[in-house]
């Protein structure tokens, strides 16, 4: 009991020296990480606290990380020059389909894009998910996100569970499952 204490206590320590703020409730139990690896992201040990923002979405409404609380989000950080980004793209429309009457939102934040850079990436297509435009990367450098794409999944309360750098298919059964046990997860 002493070992696991004290073995939490030094990944508080750090992450806080990362800058990453650990999850307040110490009873907090992480999804199962066997789930989280076969969806093909990677877990982490402790749910962490993930970073605020406040950034405009395609009709220049300002959007915080507040505005989605007590949804699960899978935040993916992308640019509509970015190859891997763009064939993913569609399978993130198609997961926000599958859970559309559920507390889920995928939340797509474009990096280094302008508006018309976004616009010209969808070609009139209305995504059925929130695009925000993070032309300072403020957001994605707050939230380490090196490179694109990077998604994370975030819990109810807005901490992070999982990341993944990298393009993934992500309407697969299995990450599918990993969803719909996030949403689950009180």
């Amino acid at each position: 009991m002493a070992g696991r204490v004290l073995r939490r206590a030094a990944l508080v320590l750090l992450c806080w020296g990362l800058g990453l703020a650990p999850a307040l409730a110490l009873n907090a139990a992480p999804l199962d990480a066997e789930l989280i690896r076969a969806a093909g992201l990677k877990p982490y040990p402790v749910p962490l606290k993930g970073p605020g923002f406040r950034l405009p979405d395609r009709k220049e409404r300002l959007r915080s990380k507040t505005d989605y609380a007590g949804r699960v989000v899978l935040l993916n950080f992308w640019a509509s020059w970015c190859p891997p980004c763009r064939k993913e793209f569609p399978s993130l429309e198609r997961l926000q389909r599958r859970f559309s009457d559920a507390p889920f939102s995928v939340l797509a934040v474009t990096v280094a894009d302008s508006p018309a850079d976004v616009e010209g990436f969808l070609a009139g297509r209305e995504p059925p998910f929130d695009v925000l435009i993070d032309t300072s990367e403020g957001t994605a450098k707050a939230y380490r996100a090196a490179g694109v794409p990077v998604t994370y999944l975030l819990d109810r309360q807005g901490r992070l569970l999982a990341g993944k750098a990298g393009e993934l298919d992500w309407d697969s059964p299995a990450v599918v499952r990993l969803i719909q046990a996030a949403i689950e997860d009180r």
